[in-house]
């Protein structure tokens, strides 16, 4: 059963998604327009006051929302805050980088590096397709990512998610169910039969505004971003609006990757970063002194790292 609380919440949340006010909401539903003010929520002795059924019944009806919908809409008001505070995203950065590092997603080794694919030689390792078959840990991970979506986004900024090929896709999907959103997957380039598609999925051209679709483009990771601009360019060829961009892990270390998001007009949002990492496993040393060292030299000048 739903609180006092959780019930307004979800008619506020229901009203945001639609572009209106509480009041604009009650009006729209044939309403007094002060039907949904938060002065008529208590009566004059404090005691609770509960929207009546037939004042929902209006409001589902006008909006076309399902009673499956607004119920979503509730328990998104109950496990999703509309802002974040310091501390919050400093818990979130934290225990992503503690479940990285305990999962084996991210490995260090100064004495045999890592031979990356463009050929360059790295102390660290970061592997978040793995994380997907740890369920408790991504279901901590996943519903960190909805709370920083609708903390830095808003739920009602968010049309459709969608996953780059292929480590986005199952994260789009887990983020997806959680926010009660449609999502497409974009591939990296068109399948070469069929309907020649590169977008997967219903991607609508117009929202329930009559504007393009509000689109975040779904990853795993982030090095420099470069990657990121074949699924942005796609999906605005198909018609949608991509101004965020998500992924669990951002490297942190390369300044190419903020200027290249901001080049393609993009806010990208994060977990955690490698400073994240490395201030973890310093606190619980979970790697020895000569290996942080090597790892930090690292992370201050990635690009000349093999030559100290």
């Amino acid at each position: 059963m739903f609180t006092h609380e959780q019930i307004w919440s979800g008619l506020d949340n229901l009203a945001k998604s639609k572009g209106y006010s509480a009041s604009g909401l009650a009006k729209q539903a044939g309403l007094d327009p002060t039907s949904f003010n938060k002065s008529k929520r208590f009566s004059p002795d404090g005691k609770p006051r509960w929207p009546s059924t037939e004042s929902l019944s209006k409001v589902l009806s006008v909006t076309d929302t399902s009673l499956h919908d607004f119920q979503s809409l509730i328990i998104q008001s109950t496990q999703l805050p509309s802002d974040l505070s310091a501390s919050d995203l400093k818990h979130i950065s934290k225990t992503t980088a503690e479940i990285l590092v305990e999962t084996e997603s991210i490995l260090f080794n100064a004495r045999e590096p890592f031979t990356l694919k463009s050929g360059r030689k790295s102390p660290v390792y970061v592997d978040c397709r793995r994380l997907i078959s740890f369920a408790k840990e991504r279901e901590i991970l996943m519903d960190f990512a909805a709370q920083l979506l609708t903390s830095r986004i808003g739920l009602h900024n968010i049309d459709t998610l969608a996953g780059g090929e292929t480590a986005g896709i199952p994260y789009s999907a887990f983020i997806a169910d959680r926010l009660n959103k449609p999502m497409v997957y974009v591939r990296k380039e068109p399948k070469g039969y069929g309907r020649m598609a590169q977008i997967e999925g219903v991607l609508p051209e117009k929202n329930e505004k009559g504007k393009s679709t509000n689109t975040v483009l779904i990853e795993d990771l982030q090095t420099d971003g470069g990657s990121k601009k074949i699924f942005i360019d796609a999906l605005r060829k198909a018609g949608a609006t991509v101004e965020h961009a998500f992924v669990v892990f951002h490297y942190g270390i390369f300044e190419s990757s903020l200027k290249n998001m901001k080049d393609m007009g993009v806010s990208l949002h994060a977990l955690c970063t490698w400073w994240d990492v490395l201030e973890v496993t310093k606190e619980k040393q979970s790697f020895d002194p000569e290996t942080l060292e090597s790892v930090e030299k690292f992370l201050h000048d990635p690009l000349n790292w093999e030559m100290t």
